[in-house]
């Protein structure tokens, strides 16, 4: 009930707790839509194999043995986060409409499909709102922002400003007859210069030379 009053954005559990073991806290929380996308680290005195694959087959993002010293949790949780900031920033310079590599659960992978499923229809139209968006999501607008958020690291307008440039890159690079301006109106953008200046943001150069191939060996190269 804490993790979803509070928006963890990460959680650390004893495994021996009075009245539900941190394996069963664990998996209850990786099970549960609303908390399902939130880290766990799970501390225990018990360090047997058997124990430690309870606790990863749980669900578990990281199992820290007893006694161990504060540097090294903290090193744990930096590296957490450190390692879904990475696999965001893969993600926005990746082309076309992807699952984010961050969803781990099946619960995380059915909500990042849907997400796909609706831009893919959606995506060339200007007037599509935040808020249509999470309606057809079937969710509230409090509930869906915390859950993007949570899954991808981007709010909802950010997620969608950063998939159309996704699905722009990919235009770019399939299709090349298409002039900047079309691929602009084809991702939702009426104003081809407010879509260059996004895109450039997101990409590093310039959507026409991201068509012409120009560096994007080393843009990839860079983003791996």
């Amino acid at each position: 009930e804490k993790a979803r009053t509070y928006d963890a954005d990460l959680i650390i559990c004893d495994v021996l707790m009075p009245g539900m073991t941190g394996f069963e806290v664990t998996k209850k929380l990786k099970t549960d839509f609303d908390t399902s996308h939130i880290p766990i680290i799970l501390l225990t005195a018990l360090n047997s194999p058997e124990k430690h694959l309870e606790g990863i087959e749980a669900g578990a993002d990281a199992y820290i043995a007893k006694p161990f010293s504060v540097k090294l949790l903290l090193a744990r949780v930096f590296r957490l986060i450190e390692q879904r900031d990475k696999l965001r920033e893969k993600f926005s310079n990746e082309p076309g409409i992807v699952r984010p590599a961050m969803c781990t659960t099946e619960r995380d992978k059915e909500f990042a499909d849907r997400l796909a499923a609706i831009l893919e229809q959606n995506l060339a139209r200007p007037e599509f709102s935040i808020d249509e968006f999470a309606q057809l999501m079937k969710l509230g607008r409090t509930v869906f922002y915390r859950k993007l958020r949570g899954v991808t690291g981007y709010s909802p307008n950010e997620y969608l400003r950063v998939v159309r440039m996704k699905k722009a890159a990919e235009l770019l690079l399939s299709e090349d007859n298409l002039t900047v301006a079309e691929v602009s109106y084809k991702v939702g953008i009426s104003d081809p210069f407010y879509f260059s200046k996004c895109f450039k943001a997101q990409f590093g150069v310039a959507p026409s030379v991201y068509q012409r191939g120009v560096n994007n060996e080393g843009i990839n190269e860079k983003n791996e």
